[in-house]
């Protein structure tokens, strides 16, 4: 975890698109309105004790979330994201959604951020298995986008939540994506990189993850061959894994670690 504020002259990658955000885009704060509806939304403080106690923790927090569903489950101590390219083949999604499923049967929670391709089957694969999924959201929580994935979050939010840090009616931006991968990177103990290419956003999720200290897996059928993913396996907390089973080893490892 980063522990300490950063200057503007070694400022982190979250640090970086936080700041971008809250320029341009509309945070969630206290309805000015009294009575003001919520969308079936919950407005949370940070300071309310179901606020998730990791995005405590992380660099400038955002003060007040909305959520529809319930957070607080046991399971998301224990999270993982499972993030990546929004035009995935047919074989990630299938990746996606078997280890998803996998994952969440043995009590953790699933994280992604709702988009299409690996995200939503993340999502799919933890609902397969009438198990636990978070959804991040780069909009306020009474919009959706893409709008093929309303159904699907209404089901999330029965069987976990679906959560936003911007305020109701916020359309989605080029700024409130990269805000909300801080958000998944924070929930989460470890990221699982099933498909993308060498400058996709999901990279800007994993990057956060590095920074707060956090293990980014990289899934190495379909990336191994890579020569930028085979690069940034080098990295420092990055590697390969290849089986639903050393994904839930080193998110384990992880866990035990904290």
């Amino acid at each position: 975890m980063i522990s300490e504020r950063v200057s503007p002259g070694n400022a982190t990658l979250a640090a970086k698109v936080t700041a971008a955000s809250r320029a341009a885009d509309r945070w969630a704060q206290p309805p000015s309105q009294v009575g003001r509806p919520l969308s079936g939304a919950e407005l949370l403080s940070i300071t309310d004790p179901l606020f998730p106690r990791m995005l405590r923790s992380i660099e400038d927090p955002p003060p007040h979330l909305y959520v529809r569903g319930s957070l607080g489950h046991p399971c998301d101590e224990s999270s993982l994201a499972i993030v990546g390219s929004r035009d995935a083949t047919a074989e990630g999604i299938r990746v996606a959604e078997a280890v998803a499923g996998h994952v969440a049967s043995l009590g953790h929670t699933i994280v992604s951020g709702l988009a299409a391709g690996i995200d939503a089957a993340a999502h799919r694969g933890a609902l397969a298995t009438n198990c636990r999924t978070i959804a991040v959201i780069g909009t306020g929580v009474d919009r959706i986008y893409p709008a093929a994935n309303a159904a699907l979050r209404d089901r999330i939010a029965e069987r976990g939540a679906v959560i936003s840090q911007f305020e109701l009616g916020q359309p989605p931006s080029k700024t409130t994506f990269p805000a909300r991968n801080v958000l998944i990177a924070g929930l989460t103990r470890a990221s699982l990189l099933v498909e993308l290419t060498e400058r996709s956003g999901t990279r800007i999720e994993a990057t956060i993850a590095q920074e707060q200290g956090k293990p980014v897996l990289l899934w190495e059928p379909l990336l191994g061959h890579l020569p930028w993913a085979r690069s940034y396996a080098a990295e420092s907390l990055v590697h390969f894994v290849d089986s639903a089973a050393s994904v839930v080893q080193a998110l384990e490892a992880t866990v035990a670690a904290t």
